[in-house]
């Protein structure tokens, strides 16, 4: 009986990836980017931590930060975070303007006479 010898092309080797036993040192010393970045149409803010490897993402609505995360928020994280801001800021609003109806005198009425 015949055995089927296949003839199978070689892969060649990667090149952009590394090896499994690669070293790399971290030097805590060197400085991490701070520059924002671009999520969908979301400002992020970028904050190395110090004395750790982590940074702080700090995801913004015009110049108030609206949340905070340690891993890089995706479009919908940021999404969220923003509608969650705008809902509180607007009920704030909300009460704000019922009390300061409530403390406000109620006008006197005026009852004209008929002659």
């Amino acid at each position: 009986m015949q055995t089927l010898q296949l003839q199978v092309p070689q892969e060649p080797a990667r090149r952009d990836t590394i090896s499994l036993r690669t070293y790399i040192k971290y030097d805590p010393m060197a400085l991490r980017p701070t520059t924002p970045i671009l999520v969908s149409k979301t400002v992020v803010a970028r904050r190395p931590l110090q004395g750790s490897v982590h940074t702080l993402y700090m995801i913004m609505d015009g110049a108030t930060v609206v949340s905070t995360s340690i891993t890089v928020p995706n479009e919908h994280d940021c999404a969220a975070a923003i509608n969650r801001y705008r809902r509180e800021s607007a009920a704030s609003l909300v009460d704000k303007a019922i009390a300061k109806a409530k403390k406000r005198k109620p006008r006197a009425i005026l009852v004209r006479e008929v002659a």
